[in-house]
């Protein structure tokens, strides 16, 4: 019976329509300014000192919208299991995210760690009730991909633009965050069936301030700093993306199914790429262009096939 309950709770999921979609393609584009601005304040502060700052900023967020929603704190017996799952893979996520970042550049950060709707819809294809991969499915992510490829190599390895700063060492960090990302928000969808996902998000970042906060100080020398440029890419961090971005993200999750939500991530190797040309110097040439056509496309095949299906699901 049990089994039964939980069944019909992810069944509720839906395919993400017009403006569910148009929403993630929002966040997706202040999501491609995290890289920069993490990389931006990794030149005055250690990785692990700069997430707990960036979660105690983010929690602050999140604490505010769950006292105007009136939710509850207090977690019970059969929260603990999950609660502790997703915090355990967010912090996993963010040291190789962090130091990943910190041994590559802001660019090719950003287009890796942008694979995790792959990795997100190739899980919820096994564990999410009517989240199946499907051929146009897998068509618009390797366009999308396909896309991203060209935004990270097509310049350095047929035009000869150098990217100075990537490292094989970076890039594999990059990549091993976005498995876990993507991992991380398929259990999250699923856990939230049955938990506020605002709740999972207050204790995830809890979670995190408290790791990194004692890591930092067994790992790293905290550096403190006054420097506009340092406090100005911690905010972002911190209320923009781990407050607004976490708890919007989550809020979707929870509503839609996770692939037809995750895939418009795609859209962040360009904001990514554009901000780091803009705000790092970081050069960028053609292959930037070319791999926002094949991301557009992508875009295009995903967000039509989940627009018709939601349409049948509305008339069925």
């Amino acid at each position: 019976m049990l089994n039964n309950q939980v069944n019909k709770d992810l069944d509720a999921r839906r395919p993400a329509g017009v403006f569910p979609s148009l929403f993630q393609v929002f966040l997706s584009f202040l999501w491609g300014g995290n890289h920069v601005s993490i990389k931006t304040t990794l030149d005055y502060s250690g990785p692990l000192q700069v997430a707990w700052m960036r979660f105690a900023l983010g929690i602050l967020v999140t604490f505010s919208f769950m006292s105007l929603r009136r939710d509850s704190f207090s977690v019970s017996m059969r929260e603990i299991r999950p609660i502790f799952i997703i915090g355990l893979l967010f912090c996993a996520q963010i040291v190789f995210m962090n130091y990943g970042q910190d041994f590559t550049t802001a660019g090719h950060a950003t287009a890796l760690n942008a694979t995790y709707p792959i990795w997100a819809a190739v899980i919820a294809h096994f564990v999410v009730p009517g989240d199946a991969l499907s051929r146009w499915r897998i068509l618009a992510m390797v366009l999308s991909y396909s896309g991203v490829l060209s935004i990270v190599l097509l310049d350095s390895a047929i035009i000869g633009i150098n990217s100075e700063g990537a490292t094989v060492r970076g890039d594999i960090l990059s990549l091993i965050s976005a498995v876990l990302l993507g991992s991380r928000l398929v259990l999250m969808s699923n856990f939230a069936q049955k938990i506020s996902e605002a709740k999972i998000m207050f204790y995830q970042l809890l979670f995190g301030i408290a790791t990194f906060f004692v890591s930092s100080y067994f790992f790293e020398s905290p550096t403190y700093t006054l420097e506009i440029r340092f406090w100005q890419g911690l905010l972002y961090q911190g209320l923009v993306i781990a407050g607004f971005g976490f708890i919007s993200n989550a809020w979707l999750m929870k509503r839609y199914l996770p692939s037809t939500i995750t895939f418009f991530s795609f859209v962040n190797p360009p904001a990514g790429v554009m901000l780091s040309w803009v705000i790092l110097g970081e050069e960028a040439g053609i292959g930037l262009l070319i791999g926002l056509a094949f991301v557009v496309a992508g875009i295009i095949v995903f967000g039509g096939e989940s627009y018709i299906k939601t349409k049948r699901l509305e008339f069925s």
